[in-house]
């Protein structure tokens, strides 16, 4: 209890800091100053997590990850601090946002500034055209880009439908897509206040090669990023290796489907 309080406290104050300083940088004409801040604060926060609030979380699978980009990244969602642990990685990432996020006090200038991604999560064909327009940008500009398909903080063993705004990256950009597993949920939880001690990781898996048809993709990318997870979480929480089950927390629904057995017809994916 102790060392989470700790770290909650070293986290907010110095995430609040780093606002701040974001907010001054804003008016820099370029984005460069303020992405070298947001790699800085990340590493900061995953220093933190191992010495503070006792979370040690590895990185395997680095040579799956292109030295430079443009490339694609598709994440399982566990916790808040998914996204912290690849800025810490990857200087410069460019993180597909929902739209809502734009509008926070602070951290709103400050993702636009960074040259976010920002995407509806009602989705359509209108909403697709500003994905590929923000995105082409990042891609044009050599970042890596991630994105999270399932379009919700999921607790480990869970998932969700997977949203289809990640083939539209992938054909109109004609970018292979490069999974990203994790078991981060088992000592950051989704939203959790209280933090765990422990080890866990995020994985870098083969990149999905380009030229696949959406339904092949959109199964493909499900599969590989469920089953890796499942496997990691496993593997770090000491329990048997068990399917995630279905949960469709944008509908209150749950269910306990297998991604690999759910026939296709009733796995219908969002933009």
């Amino acid at each position: 209890m102790i060392r989470s309080l700790s770290f909650n406290a070293f986290f907010y104050l110095g995430t609040l800091l780093t606002a701040v300083i974001g907010i001054v940088l804003v008016p820099i004409p370029t984005p460069v100053v303020l992405r070298g801040v947001l790699h800085h604060w990340a590493r900061a926060v995953v220093w933190g997590m191992r010495w503070i609030g006792g979370m040690k979380v590895e990185f395997r699978g680095p040579e799956h990850l292109p030295a430079t980009g443009p490339v694609l990244l598709a994440g399982k969602h566990h916790s808040e601090c998914d996204g912290i642990l690849l800025a810490a990685r990857i200087p410069g990432i460019a993180f597909v946002a929902m739209q809502e996020i734009f509008s926070y006090p602070l951290i709103g200038a400050i993702l636009y500034r960074l040259q976010m991604i920002r995407v509806d999560a009602c989705g359509g064909g209108k909403e697709r055209e500003n994905l590929a327009q923000f995105a082409k940008r990042a891609c044009d500009s050599g970042r890596h880009i991630a994105i999270y398909p399932e379009g919700n903080l999921m607790a480990p063993g869970e998932r969700e439908r997977y949203r289809s705004g990640i083939y539209y990256l992938y054909r109109d950009l004609g970018l292979p897509v490069t999974p990203v597993a994790t078991s981060v949920g088992l000592v950051w939880n989704r939203r959790d206040w209280w933090k765990k001690p422990g080890r866990a990781a995020i994985e870098f898996l083969p990149a999905i090669e380009t030229g696949l048809d959406k339904q092949t993709f959109m199964r493909r990318l499900e599969e590989t990023l469920e089953t890796a997870s499942d496997r990691l979480i496993a593997e770090f929480s000491g329990r048997p290796h068990t399917p995630s089950q279905l949960v469709l927390r944008s509908q209150g629904q749950s269910g306990s489907v297998p991604p690999a057995s759910a026939p296709l017809a009733q796995r219908t994916h969002k933009p």
